[in-house]
C-alpha cells in the first residue's frame, strides 16, 4: 500500500495561491534552464493538514482502480505491474537504511565502501555575521552559473547578479581545456555584461562531481558524472585548471574555495537557519554534505578541529539489491554502468527515462488503448525521450479529465488517448517518482541516525528542481521520514528549500576563507 502522508500538507489560500503561482513560473524557468537575475531569500509556502481523500497516491489509486474493465485484464495487469515494480514498503526502506548507514560508517573509516564520504576542509561553522563582496561559480550538471552578491551580515544576503550558461554536450564530451575555457569565457561575459569589466575578488567555487580535496581551496576530480567525459581532468586540481584560464584571459579573480553543491547549499541555509546540519541536492542528481564530528571520521586521524563538514557522494551508493528491471535497464544504457545506481533511481536526469521504459513495457503497454499504446511506442522509443518534466505536467493536471495532461502528451506527438490512458499514465509516474521520494527520506533518515544531536530537531537545506518543482514531491518525503522516524521526530525536521544555494553557499565559504 501506498505509505500515509503526514501532518504538514501544502494549502492554496489567497495568499498562497499567489506565490504557488510565483513558484511554478520560477520552476518552468528551471525546466527550461533559463538564464535569469534573482533575490536570495526563504521559501514562503506553508504547510498544513489535508484530508486522507486529497492525497494524490490515494486518489489516483482509487481512480485507476474505478476503471478497471475485468472483461479484459491487461489494464489491470499494467497496473498491477507498476505497483509491483515500484513498490517500496516500510520494511525495505529499513532494510536500505541499515544498508547506508554502514557503507557511510566504512566510507568514513576508509574502508571498502560505494559511498565516498569525503571531507571538505569546511571546519567552521557560518555565523551569518560574515559580509562582503564576493564571486561564485556553480558547475553542477546542464548548467553553469555565474554570480556576484553582497553578504550584508545578520544573516542577509543582498541582491544577487547571475548568468547562467547551459554546457553544450560536445564540451562536457571535450578535453579539459575545452572545459575550463568555456568556463572562463563564460565569466568574462558576466564581468563585461554585468560588472563593468574586470574587478579584482575572491570567489567561491561549486564543482558538483567527485573530487578529493587537498585543501579548501584546492582538489582533484576522482571521477565524472550526469554526462560529464571531459579528458585530461581525472586527478587533476579542478581549481589549478580554472585558475589558470583565468590567468590566460587576465581575469583577476582569485578561487579561495572549492565547494560541492551539497555544501554550498548547506551553508547558505546556516548563513540564515543557524540549526541546518544538512545539504541535500535533488535536482538533475542528487546527493548530501553533513556535519560530522572529526572524531567518528577515523580516515583523517588526528583532525585539529572539533567537527568538519562531509560530502557523501551519496548518489554512489550501491542499489544493485533493491533496483528492478527498468532501473537496470537504465544504468546499463548509461556511460558508468555500476556506478551513481542510488542516483538513477533518485534524480531528474533518470525519472523521465524510468518512467518511459516502464511504458513502453509490453506488460505495461498492453494495458493502454491499441492507437494509444502505438503512439507512445512511436514517441517515445528513443533513449532519454520522455522528459521529467512531463512527468511532472502529468502529476500537476488536477482536471477533471486530465485535460492538460492530453495537451502535453500531444506536443509530443501522442494524440489518441481515452481517459484511461491518461490515467494510467498518471499511474505510470506517480509510481516512479513516490519511490524517488522514498528512497530520498531514507538516505536522509541515514544521516540523521549518523547526527545523535539532531534528536530534538534540525533543519536541512535542499536545492535542486525535483525537490522545488515537482508536485508533491516534499510532502512524500515528510511521509518517509515519519515511517522511519516516527511522528514526532519527523516533525521536528525542517526541509528548506535553499534555492540556488550552492552558488551563495560558495561564496559565504569564500567568506570564511578571507575572515
Amino acid at each position: 500500500m501506498w505509505s500515509r502522508i503526514g501532518a504538514r500538507r501544502l494549502a492554496m489560500g489567497s495568499a498562497a495561491a499567489a506565490l504557488a503561482a510565483k513558484g511554478a513560473a520560477s520552476c518552468a524557468s528551471s525546466w527550461l534552464e533559463k538564464a535569469e537575475s534573482v533575490e536570495y531569500h526563504e521559501s514562503a509556502v506553508q504547510f498544513i493538514e489535508r484530508p486522507e481523500k486529497d492525497w494524490i497516491e490515494v486518489s489516483q489509486r482509487n481512480l485507476a482502480d474505478s476503471l478497471a474493465d475485468w472483461t479484459t485484464m491487461e489494464y489491470e495487469s499494467a497496473l498491477g505491474t507498476l505497483r509491483s515494480a515500484y513498490r517500496f514498503p516500510i520494511g525495505v526502506m529499513t532494510a536500505l537504511k541499515g544498508h547506508f548507514v554502514a557503507e557511510a560508517t566504512s566510507g568514513l573509516a576508509g574502508d571498502n565502501s560505494s559511498m565516498r564520504m569525503l571531507p571538505t576542509y569546511v571546519n567552521q561553522r557560518v555565523t551569518g555575521k560574515e559580509a562582503g563582496h564576493f564571486f561564485a561559480l556553480d558547475l553542477g550538471g546542464t548548467n553553469f552559473r555565474v554570480l556576484r552578491l553582497t553578504l550584508e551580515g545578520g544573516g542577509v544576503v543582498g541582491p544577487i547578479k547571475q548568468a547562467k550558461f547551459k554546457v553544450p554536450d560536445a564540451i562536457k564530451r571535450g578535453t579539459g581545456d575545452d572545459l575550463f575555457g568555456f568556463l572562463a569565457d563564460s565569466v568574462a561575459i558576466f564581468l563585461a555584461k554585468e560588472c563593468d569589466g574586470n574587478p579584482n575578488g575572491n570567489l567561491g567555487f561549486t564543482f558538483s562531481f567527485p573530487t578529493k580535496q587537498t585543501a579548501l581551496n584546492a582538489g582533484n576530480l576522482i571521477a565524472w558524472n550526469k554526462e560529464f567525459a571531459a579528458s585530461g581532468v581525472i586527478g587533476e586540481d579542478v581549481v589549478s585548471l580554472l585558475q589558470s584560464q583565468f590567468e590566460a584571459r587576465g581575469i583577476n579573480l582569485k578561487v579561495k574555495a572549492l565547494a560541492n553543491d551539497t555544501v554550498g547549499t548547506m551553508e547558505a541555509s546556516a548563513y540564515i537557519h543557524p540549526g541546518t546540519v544538512m545539504g541535500v541536492i535533488l535536482g538533475t542528481g542528487t546527493n548530501a554534505a553533513y556535519i560530522e564530528k572529526t572524531a567518528n571520521v577515523p580516515k583523517l586521524g588526528s583532525a585539529p578541529t572539533e567537527e568538519t563538514v562531509i560530502n557523501t557522494e551519496w548518489g554512489n551508493l550501491d542499489m544493485r539489491k533493491f533496483m528492478n528491471k527498468y532501473d537496470q535497464s537504465v544504468d546499463a544504457a548509461t556511460d558508468n554502468p555500476g556506478f551513481q545506481t542510488f542516483e538513477k533511481m533518485i534524480s531528474g536526469m533518470y525519472l523521465g527515462e524510468l518512467c518511459r521504459l516502464s511504458i513502453i513495457d509490453p506488460q505495461i503497454n498492453s494495458g493502454f488503448s491499441s492507437g494509444c499504446s502505438a503512439a507512445l511506442g512511436t514517441a517515445f522509443g528513443a533513449k532519454q525521450s520522455f522528459p521529467t518534466a512531463l512527468m511532472s505536467t502529468i502529476e500537476a493536471d488536477s482536471t477533471p479529465e486530465l485535460s492538460q495532461a492530453a495537451s502535453a502528451l500531444a506536443q509530443h506527438g501522442v494524440t489518441q488517448t481515452t481517459f484511461r490512458d491518461r490515467v494510467l499514465l498518471r499511474e505510470a509516474c506517480v509510481c516512479v517518482s513516490t519511490r524517488a521520494a522514498r528512497l530520498s527520506s531514507v538516505a536522509i533518515a541515514g544521516l540523521l541516525e549518523m547526527i545523535p544531536a539532531t534528536q530534538e530537531g534540525c533543519t536541512i537545506a535542499v536545492d535542486g528542481t525535483v525537490f522545488e518543482c515537482y508536485p508533491f514531491f516534499k510532502e512524500r518525503m515528510e511521509a518517509g521520514l515519519e515511517d522511519l522516524l516516527g511522528k514526532d521526530r519527523a516533525h521536528a525536521v525542517e526541509l528548506v528549500l535553499a534555492k540556488d544555494g550552492s552558488g551563495v553557499g560558495a561564496a559565504i565559504i569564500a567568506a570564511i576563507a578571507d575572515a
